[in-house]
C-alpha cells in the first residue's frame, strides 16, 4: 500500500495520552506530537493524580496550547485503562490515535497513516516501531503485520502508540479494567468484529522499554495474561494455561530476534576531506573511534545523518585502506560556506578554546554552558534552541557529546544545523592538553589519550570479541566529500 494526497479538508484526529508522574521522556513525547505533518489533531492528556510538580508542567503546556490541548485532571490513580477510556469518552476527531507518555511519535505518522485508512477504506491500522533502552541505548525494531483473531491469540505484536482507529468503534469496546494487558484485550475485541488488523510496515513510533514499566513485571504479566484467556476470552483453566505459555514463548522470541536482526548491516557515511563538505543539510560530524563503536546502537536512530572521520587509527578494522585524520588539519585552511549564521562552542567553558576557535575561524563565538550529565538519559533535558545555519562544536566527552548532539538535532529539526562533536579533540588542538599527542602518533597509540586509562583493558578486550565474531563485517564504508 501506497501513500495518497491528503484531502483538502482532512478530518480531525483526537490524540490520547494518559500521563502519571512521568519525568524523563513527556517533553519528547509532546513535542513528536506538536511537530506532525497532519495539522488538524487535538491532545487529550489524562492525569491520573500525578504529583503537583507534574500537574503545574502539564498546565504550562495547557496555557501554551490552550486551542489544542484538553488536561483532564483524576482526583484518584484509577490506573491507565480508566485514564484512556475517559480520553475516548471526550474525543471528538473521526479518528483516535493512542500515545503514552514515554513514547514518541515520528513527524509524519498521523498524516501517513490518515492518508492509508482514507484510501484503502479501512476503520484500524497499526504500525512499526523503534525499540529504546532508558539510556537511549537502540534495542532494535518490530515490524508490524496484518493480524487476525487467531493470530492475536498466540501473540500479541501490536504497538499501542502505533495505532489509529475510528473513534466509532473505539467507543464501542474500550480497554477492559485490569493493570496490564488492557491494549490486548482491546485488540482482541475490536479484532472479533474486524476480519484482519492492518498492519504497515513503515516506522511511526519510538518505544521505550522501561525497566520500572507495569510491563517489565513479569509475574504481574504472567498472571494478567491468564485472566485474558481465562476470564476475558473465556477458556477453560488448562488451555489458558497453555495459552499463557504459548504467549509467553513467543514473546521471547520475537525478543530475541528485536535485538540484531533489523540493525546490521549499517552504512558508515564517511568524509575524507573536511573542505569538501557542503553545508547543504543538517548533519552530525562524529570520529570513528573504539569508542563510537563501541556505542553504536545509541546512534541508530540519527544514523542517516551522521558523517564520520577517520580520527583514530580503530577505523582500519573496517577498511585497512582508511587513513586517519589530525583534528588540528580540520582548522588549517579551512574555509567557513556564506550560509553560517552562528558559531558556538557547545559543553565545558574555556577560554582557551574559545580563542583558539575565534583565531582560526575568524569569526565570534558564543558558548553554552552544558549540565554535568551523570545519566544518558538525563542528556534528554537539554532543550537549547539554536539559530537556522548554526555551527556547533562539542567538546564534551564521548558517547554524552553523540547522544547531547541528537537531542540538539531533534530540539531544532525545522533548522539547518551543523555539529562537529570533536570532545577532547578541541582541547589538544589549542595545546591544553599536556599529552605529547605527536610522540604518540608516532607510536600509534594516539588512542589512548582519549580514554582513561582503566577502560582501555575493557575497549581491548571488546575489540578483541568483536574482531573474533566479525562484528566489524557489520559496516559499509560510504565514501563521501572527498
Amino acid at each position: 500500500m501506497h501513500e495518497t494526497t491528503l484531502p483538502s479538508d482532512p478530518e480531525l484526529i483526537s490524540v490520547i495520552i494518559p500521563f502519571y508522574n512521568e519525568k524523563d521522556y513527556f517533553d519528547e513525547c509532546i513535542s513528536s506530537v506538536l511537530r506532525q505533518t497532519y495539522k488538524n489533531y487535538e491532545i487529550i492528556i489524562i492525569n491520573d493524580a500525578s504529583r503537583e510538580e507534574y500537574k503545574k508542567k502539564l498546565e504550562h503546556y495547557g496555557n501554551l496550547y490552550p486551542d489544542l490541548i484538553k488536561i483532564v485532571h483524576n482526583k484518584k490513580n484509577e490506573g491507565v485503562a480508566a485514564s484512556r477510556n475517559k480520553g475516548i469518552d471526550l474525543a471528538k476527531g473521526k479518528y483516535i490515535a493512542f500515545l503514552d507518555s514515554d513514547d514518541e511519535w515520528m513527524p509524519y505518522k498521523l498524516e501517513y497513516q490518515y492518508k492509508l485508512l482514507k484510501k484503502n477504506k479501512i476503520n484500524y491500522i497499526h504500525g512499526s516501531y523503534f525499540v529504546l533502552g532508558e539510556n537511549e541505548k537502540f534495542k532494535g525494531y518490530l515490524k508490524a503485520k496484518n493480524v487476525n483473531y487467531n493470530q492475536l491469540l498466540k501473540s500479541c505484536d501490536i504497538g499501542l502508540s502505533t495505532v489509529m482507529i475510528a473513534s466509532e468503534i473505539c467507543k464501542k469496546y474500550k480497554f477492559a479494567n485490569i493493570s496490564t494487558k488492557e491494549d490486548y484485550i482491546l485488540w482482541l475485541n475490536i479484532s472479533k468484529e474486524i476480519d484482519s488488523l492492518f498492519g504497515d510496515e513503515r516506522l511511526v513510533t519510538i518505544y521505550r522499554a522501561k525497566k520500572k514499566s507495569l510491563s517489565k513485571n513479569y509475574s504481574l504479566a504472567l498472571y494478567n495474561s491468564f485472566k485474558v484467556f481465562n476470564k476475558f476470552e473465556k477458556q477453560n483453566i488448562f488451555y489458558s494455561l497453555y495459552s499463557v505459555i504459548r504467549l509467553s514463548y513467543l514473546w521471547f522470541i520475537k525478543k530475541k530476534n528485536l535485538v540484531s536482526k533489523f540493525i546490521y548491516p549499517l552504512k558508515v557515511n564517511l568524509v575524507k576531506n573536511f573542505n569538501n563538505i557542503n553545508y547543504e543539510k543538517s548533519f552530525i560530524l562524529v570520529s570513528l573511534n573504539f569508542t563510537t563503536l563501541t556505542y553504536i546502537k545509541f546512534f541508530y536512530l540519527n544514523f542517516p545523518n551522521i558523517i564520520f572521520w577517520t580520527e583514530s587509527l580503530t577505523a582500519k578494522v573496517l577498511d585497512k585502506k582508511l587513513k586517519k585524520m589530525n583534528i588540528i588539519n580540520f582548522f588549517e585552511g579551512l574555509k567557513l560556506k556564506s550560509n553560517i549564521n552562528n558559531i558556538y562552542l557547545c559543553g565545558n567553558n574555556s577560554e582557551n578554546q574559545i580563542k583558539y576557535l575565534n583565531e582560526k575561524l575568524n569569526r565570534p563565538i558564543k558558548f553554552i554552558q552544558v549540565p554535568n550529565f551523570n545519566k544518558f538519559k538525563d542528556i534528554l533535558h537539554f532543550k537549547k534552541k539554536f539559530e537556522n545555519n548554526s555551527l556547533i562544536f562539542i567538546n564534551i566527552p564521548s558517547p554524552k557529546q553523540e547522544i547531547l548532539a541528537q537531542k540538539i538535532f531533534k530540539n531544532n529539526f525545522d533548522k539547518k544545523i551543523f555539529i562537529f562533536c570533536f570532545g577532547k579533540g578541541i582541547s589538544t588542538a589549542c595545546g591544553e592538553q599536556k599529552f605529547d599527542i605527536n610522540l604518540a602518533e608516532k607510536i600509534k597509540l594516539q588512542w589512548i589519550w582519549r580514554l582513561r586509562f582503566k577502560k582501555v583493558s575493557l575497549f581491548f578486550i571488546i575489540h578483541l570479541f568483536r574482531k573474533t565474531t566479525l562484528f566489524y563485517k557489520n559496516f559499509i564504508i560510504n565514501e563521501i566529500y572527498k
